[in-house]
């Protein structure tokens, strides 16, 4: 009876009923615009997590990948966000493919680097540290002792 009684609360543990849902488990941001003004204010990035309620890949991201402790380790450098396809968030966020993972820099509300679909640990750090280039490129100074012009 235990181990049934532990089944079934593992998997209403690993398919959330919804992003709200999954955004608190993973202490996660819902709003897009509380996000960007949040990042901008920690210097940080905006990664969204868009998903689709029911989709098998959308909880493994969820709660496979973006759950691993190394990962929850770097996602403490950005601002997580997780909504819901029909949820409130920009167009060109929009995706016919989930799970869609977006990082996106909250001076210039752009996409720096995006992913759909499912991916394991290794991939999602992978992602991360490209993202985080990427931004720092963008607002990298002008190299020191170029010609003045």
């Amino acid at each position: 009876m235990k181990l049934f009684v532990m089944i079934v609360w593992l998997a209403g543990f690993l398919y959330a009923g919804s992003a709200k849902e999954a955004a608190g488990r993973l202490g996660a941001e819902t709003d897009y615009q509380v996000a960007i003004e949040k990042a901008a204010r920690e210097k940080s990035i905006v990664v969204m997590v868009v998903v689709k309620k029911n989709c098998r890949w959308c909880n493994k991201l969820l709660y496979g990948t973006l759950s691993d402790p190394e990962v929850k380790k770097a996602l403490h450098r950005t601002v997580l966000l997780v909504v819901d396809r029909s949820d409130a968030f920009p167009k060109r966020f929009r995706e016919t493919l989930f799970p869609s993972v977006f990082y996106v820099d909250p001076h210039s509300r752009k996409s720096l680097y995006e992913n759909v679909g499912y991916v394991k640990k290794e991939a999602f750090l992978r992602d991360l540290d490209e993202a985080f280039k990427i931004r720092s490129a963008l607002y990298a100074p002008e190299s020191q002792g170029g010609e003045d012009g």
